[in-house]
C-alpha cells in the first residue's frame, strides 16, 4: 500500500509540474501582480514540483524534497489562493483547502514514506 500510495501522491505532482512547461496563458494569471517576472514564477513553481517527483523516484532527498513541497504548496496558498477567495472567488476557497491539504499530505510522505531521512534542519 505505501508504495501505491507514494505513485498517487507524487504523479499528479509530476504532471502538474509538466502542465507549468505548457502555454502560459493558462497560469500567469495566477502569478501576483507585485511579483516581477511572473513567466518565471511559473517556470519555477513547476521545477520544484518535478523536483519532487524525481526525488522520490530517486529515493536521493526525498524527505528534504517533500517539506520543499509543503513549503511551496502553503506559499501557493498564502500568496495566490486566499487574495482570490478574500476578493470572492470561490475557486480561490476552494484552492485554499486542496493545497492546505496537499501539503499536509507532502508533510506526511516526509515524515512516513520518504526512503532518505536526511534534512539539513
Amino acid at each position: 500500500m505505501r508504495r501505491i500510495a507514494t505513485i498517487l501522491f507524487t504523479l499528479p505532482m509530476a504532471a502538474f509540474g509538466i502542465l507549468h512547461f505548457g502555454p502560459l496563458e493558462f497560469s500567469i494569471d495566477y502569478v501576483p501582480d507585485w511579483l516581477p517576472f511572473p513567466a518565471f514564477w511559473v517556470y519555477f513553481a513547476g521545477v520544484g514540483l518535478l523536483a519532487f517527483a524525481l526525488s522520490v523516484v530517486l529515493g536521493k532527498l526525498d524527505r528534504l524534497a517533500g517539506h520543499a513541497l509543503a513549503l511551496e504548496l502553503l506559499l501557493f496558498v498564502i500568496l495566490i489562493h486566499v487574495p482570490k477567495a478574500i476578493s470572492g472567488d470561490f475557486v480561490g476557497v476552494i484552492a485554499v483547502f486542496r493545497d492546505i491539504a496537499m501539503a499536509g499530505a507532502a508533510l506526511l510522505f516526509s515524515e512516513g514514506f520518504a526512503r532518505d531521512r536526511y534534512l539539513p534542519f
